[in-house]
């Protein structure tokens, strides 16, 4: 009996045993699986959500920053286009005034207060010098031009005419569309050589001797206008009037020629 009774409480042992173990291992088991089941995919989301870096090379990131330059403007300086805006001319097709012959004009050139006949370099720095001859630049309603054949130096009282007669233009424009248009001066005072090498005159005698290297004459070939929204029509109006109301004041002589207007104060 007692033999039997001991069997019976080790067999109630061991029963309960493998029973506590079988449930710890069932709980082992479950803490697992849900551990893994709340856990994220560390790998796959990893390599989703993390950024190269600044320098790191990605597969497929050169095509599409072509693309995308491609769909972009690329910024760069570029210069705007300039506005081209053409002169108005000033000739004998375009402008209707009274030939001077040129006899008159060498007349007035050698009897102008300061005349006298600029041969070459020397003598015309001398006439600067002395006051004789006085350097022109861009003023009220005229601009020279860039000069290859003369320099920018006149005769005192030419310069003054000259100036008038910028003002008096300009004057006639103001307040209307055409209004900073400016008279293009093109040829003032020549040496011997340049008049020679432009094949106009005969310099072995002095009645010969171009009007230009005395200081006496200028040439307007055009009236620039400041932009396209004017038109010739007022520019060239008021060139024809003033050198038109010059010429019958006798303060200029004038020749209309295929290229410009030829001007020279008379004394």
């Amino acid at each position: 009996m007692s033999e039997i009774a001991s069997m019976t409480v080790r067999s109630k042992k061991k029963y309960r045993w493998d029973r506590i173990g079988l449930v710890l291992g069932g709980m082992v088991l479950f803490s697992f699986g849900l551990a893994a089941w709340v856990a994220p995919e560390v790998g796959l989301d990893a390599q989703v959500l993390s950024h190269p870096q600044h320098n790191a090379t990605v597969p497929g990131l050169a095509t599409v920053t072509a693309i995308r330059e491609a769909r972009e403007p690329t910024v760069k300086s570029v210069k705007a286009t300039e506005e081209v805006v053409l002169p108005c001319s000033c000739n004998k097709n375009v402008l209707k005034l009274a030939k001077n012959p040129y006899t008159e004009h060498r007349r007035a050139a050698r009897n102008l207060p300061n005349s006298f006949f600029v041969k070459d370099k020397n003598e015309m720095n001398a006439g600067k010098r002395n006051g004789k001859l006085v350097e022109v630049s861009d003023a009220r309603g005229y601009h020279i031009s860039a000069l290859s054949h003369s320099h920018a130096v006149l005769l005192p009282e030419v310069k003054e005419l000259l100036e008038d007669l910028g003002n008096d233009f300009a004057d006639l424009l103001e307040g209307t569309s055409s209004e900073g248009t400016r008279i293009r001066v093109t040829s003032l005072t020549r040496t011997v050589k340049q008049q020679n090498r432009l094949g106009r005159r005969n310099y072995n005698a002095i009645d010969q001797a171009s009007t230009h290297s005395y200081g006496a004459s200028f040439d307007i070939a055009f009236t620039d206008r400041p932009d396209n929204d004017a038109d010739c029509s007022a520019p060239t109006r008021a060139i024809q009037q003033v050198l038109s109301q010059y010429q019958k004041e006798k303060r200029i002589l004038v020749i209309p020629e295929k290229a410009c207007m030829h001007v020279t104060l008379r004394p």
